[in-house]
C-alpha cells in the first residue's frame, strides 16, 4: 500500500515542527541563552509572530530558572546590597519597643539573567513578581515578634545587565534598651539588625545614599525626631546582617507646661508658707496638705505614663518624690512652730537663744523689727508694773513683791516664744530654699 502525497507532506511537516521544538528547548536550556538565539531568523517570521518581544524575553530568561537557588556573580554567590529609607518612627516606652515604617532598597546581580536590548525592541528593564524570582529572605533579628513586623512583597525590576532591584515597604518593631533618666528631655538609641539567614554577603548600599541610611524624608512624629544614624556590617559564621543605629530625641515642649510649670508653683507655695505669721500654723498645714495631695497625684500620673526601669528612674520623678518628702517635713516643722507660738508658756526663752534672736543672727532673719517692738512692749509693761507697786500697800510676806521688776508679764513671755517660732520659720525657709535649689540642679528641672 502506498502513501498519498498529502499524507507524506503532513508527516514531513509534523516532523519538522518537532525538530524545531526540540531545538528551541535545547537552546534555551543553556544558561544565558535567549529565544533570540534559538528562534530561526527568517524573513517570513520578522513581523508576523504572535509573541511580542517582552514575552519572548521573559520566556528566554526564566524557562529554566530555579527561584530557590541563590544567583551567581562571577561564579560565586551574588552579594546583596541593601539600603534603608525611614518614613516614620514611634517608641513605646511601656513595652520598650521601637516601631519603624521604612522602605528597603535591595540589589543583587545574576550573571545568567542578561540580554541584548537591541534584540528585544530596545527593552532595557522588565518588572517581575516577587513570587517568581529568588530574593533574599530579609528578617529583623532583634524583632519583637512576627505579628509586629512584616515585609510586603512588591514587584522587582531586572535590568539587561542582570541587576535586580527590589524595593519592598516594611514595618519593623524592635526591642530597645530605653534610658529614661533624663525624661522628658531624653534621647533614645535603638538598633535595627536586618539581614538574611541564608546570605553571608550583605552590604550597605553606599552608592545609593550615605551610610546606606536615609531619614531626610522622615514624616515628623508628634513626639520623636531622628538626630543621627549609623550603619555597621556584622558578619557571622553562616549569616550576616546590617546593624542600623538610630538616635531619636523627644520633642519635650509640651512637657514644660504640664510638668515644669506645676513643679515651680509647688516650690513657690511651699516656701511662701514659711512667711506667714507663726500663729497661722493651721493655714500652713492646710497649704502643705493640699500640695502633698497634688504632688502625689503627679507621681501616680508618672507611674501610669512611664515604665518601671531598674536603676533608671527619671530625674523628674525623683524631684517630685523628694518634694513630697520635704512637704511632709515642712508639715512637722509647722506643727512645732504652731506650738511655740500659741502655747501658754510660763518660762522665758533661754538667754542664749535671746542673744541670737536680738543679735546679728536675728537681723539676718529680718527679726529686728519684731525685737524693737518687743522691747517697747517690755518697757511699757515695766513702767506699768512699777506704777502698780508704788501705789499698793505692800505686804512683805507676799512672794511676788520680791524684786517685782524682774518678773515679766505673760504677754512679753508669749511674744518671746512667738519670736523664736518666727526665727524657726525663717531658718527652715533658708534650708528648704537651698535644698530645692540643689534638687533642681541635680534633677535638671
Amino acid at each position: 500500500m502506498t502513501t498519498s502525497p498529502k499524507i507524506k507532506t503532513l508527516i514531513s511537516g509534523r516532523g519538522m515542527l518537532r525538530l524545531l521544538g526540540i531545538f528551541v528547548l535545547f537552546a534555551v536550556s543553556v544558561p544565558g541563552a535567549t529565544l533570540a538565539d534559538a528562534a530561526p531568523k527568517t524573513a517570513s517570521s520578522g513581523g508576523n509572530s504572535n509573541v511580542n518581544a517582552l514575552d519572548r524575553l521573559h520566556a528566554g530568561l526564566f524557562i529554566n530558572y530555579d527561584k530557590h537557588s541563590q544567583p551567581l556573580d562571577n561564579g560565586e554567590p551574588s552579594a546583596v546590597n541593601m539600603s534603608l529609607t525611614i518614613n516614620f518612627i514611634d517608641i513605646d516606652e511601656m513595652n520598650g519597643k521601637m516601631t519603624t515604617h521604612c522602605w528597603l532598597s535591595i540589589r543583587w546581580t545574576d550573571e545568567r539573567r542578561t540580554w541584548q536590548p537591541q534584540e528585544y525592541e530596545n527593552i532595557t528593564a522588565i518588572h517581575l513578581r516577587a513570587s517568581e524570582i529568588w530574593k533574599p529572605q530579609i528578617t529583623l533579628f532583634n524583632g519583637a515578634g512576627d505579628e509586629d513586623s512584616f515585609l510586603v512583597d512588591t514587584q522587582a525590576i531586572l535590568t539587561h545587565d542582570g541587576q535586580f532591584l527590589w524595593v519592598p515597604p516594611a514595618v519593623y518593631t524592635a526591642y530597645c534598651n530605653l534610658n529614661m533618666i533624663n525624661w522628658p528631655h531624653d534621647e533614645q538609641t535603638c538598633k535595627l539588625k536586618i539581614g538574611s539567614w541564608g546570605v553571608r554577603h550583605i552590604n550597605a548600599d553606599y552608592n545609593k545614599m550615605e551610610k546606606g541610611l536615609d531619614y531626610d524624608g522622615l514624616m515628623q512624629s508628634t513626639e520623636w525626631q531622628i538626630i543621627s544614624g549609623d550603619t555597621k556590617f556584622v558578619p557571622q559564621d553562616y549569616y550576616s546582617y546590617l546593624e542600623y543605629t538610630l538616635t531619636a530625641q523627644r520633642r519635650s515642649n509640651m512637657y514644660t507646661a504640664i510638668i515644669y510649670t506645676p513643679a515651680a508653683c509647688f516650690v513657690i507655695l511651699a516656701l511662701s508658707a514659711f512667711w506667714l505669721p507663726p500663729h497661722m500654723g493651721g493655714e500652713k498645714i492646710m497649704i502643705n496638705g493640699l500640695l502633698m495631695i497634688v504632688v502625689a497625684s503627679f507621681l501616680m500620673y508618672f507611674a501610669q505614663l512611664l515604665p518601671v526601669l531598674a536603676n533608671k528612674t527619671p530625674l523628674v520623678v525623683v524631684f517630685y518624690s523628694y518634694t513630697l518628702l520635704l512637704l511632709s517635713i515642712s508639715t512637722i516643722v509647722e506643727v512645732g512652730v504652731l506650738y511655740l507660738a500659741t502655747a501658754k508658756h510660763k518660762r522665758r526663752v533661754p538667754d542664749c537663744l535671746k542673744k541670737l534672736l536680738h543679735g546679728k543672727f536675728g537681723s539676718w532673719l529680718f527679726l529686728s523689727h519684731f525685737s524693737s517692738e518687743a522691747e517697747q512692749q517690755a518697757d511699757k509693761n515695766k513702767e506699768m508694773d512699777e506704777h502698780v507697786y508704788d501705789n499698793a500697800d505692800g505686804d512683805p510676806s507676799e512672794p511676788l513683791d520680791i524684786n517685782p521688776s524682774e518678773v515679766p508679764s505673760s504677754r512679753a513671755i508669749q511674744f518671746e516664744w512667738a519670736l523664736l517660732a518666727t526665727a524657726m520659720d525663717r531658718v527652715t525657709f533658708v534650708a528648704f530654699s537651698l535644698t530645692f535649689l540643689i534638687l533642681a540642679i541635680v534633677c535638671h528641672v
